[in-house]
């Protein structure tokens, strides 16, 4: 997926989606490339959230793309794009979990960073050295219990808290109705708080 070319596909990106997607079922194989330019950063920090391990998180990256390839044509366009590559992710990071016993995660510094951080879930103030030191632990103990939620909550908790998706679009991605995504995010916070009193 790598070559001396990346600039060139990444000016490609000015195509649509829809166009990308024509173009690959016709063979382009530019068109590919032109797709992972434009989603392999937001996705792989996603899976990285999902799944605590750069080599594995790398590995679904590339499967979902390689599954994007050799199912394109199972696409339904009355959907968009996005939804369709997400859900590939999210099934591959599913079956994962189920596979591997997932190792811990640290949140001091989260995958994708300068993009955002946690704070949506965890919003720790640290005035001085003591509650600096408080705060942190508390990040490594909340990385914990956040990977040992159930799979559906804490994607959800993922998609809406730290890739700050609406409501509406957790729903699309995950195939569920909004109150669903509603009740998975309220359901794992609950489950967080509670694990996490001695911290707050």
């Amino acid at each position: 997926m790598r070559s001396s070319a990346t600039t060139d596909r990444c000016v490609a990106q000015e195509s649509p989606d829809d166009e990308l997607i024509a173009r690959l079922r016709r063979g382009d194989e530019s068109a590919l490339n032109a797709l992972i330019c434009r989603y392999k950063k937001r996705l792989y920090h996603f899976i990285r959230r999902a799944i605590p391990d750069d080599e594995a998180a790398y590995d679904i990256l590339q499967e979902t793309f390689i599954r994007l390839y050799y199912r394109v044509d199972t696409y339904d366009s009355r959907y968009t794009f996005s939804t369709w590559l997400y859900q590939i992710a999210i099934n591959l990071c599913r079956d994962y979990a189920r596979k591997h016993k997932q190792r811990l995660v640290s949140l001091d510094q989260p995958p994708g960073a300068e993009d955002g951080t946690y704070h949506d879930i965890l919003a720790a103030s640290a005035p001085n050295a003591e509650d600096s030191a408080v705060a942190r632990q508390a990040l490594v103990q909340l990385s914990r219990e956040i990977q040992k939620l159930p799979h559906k909550l804490k994607t959800a908790l993922i998609l809406f808290a730290v890739e700050e998706n609406s409501q509406e679009r957790c729903a699309e991605l995950l195939g569920v109705t909004p109150k669903t995504v509603e009740t998975r995010v309220y359901r794992a916070r609950k489950i967080l708080e509670e694990h996490l009193k001695k911290f707050f």
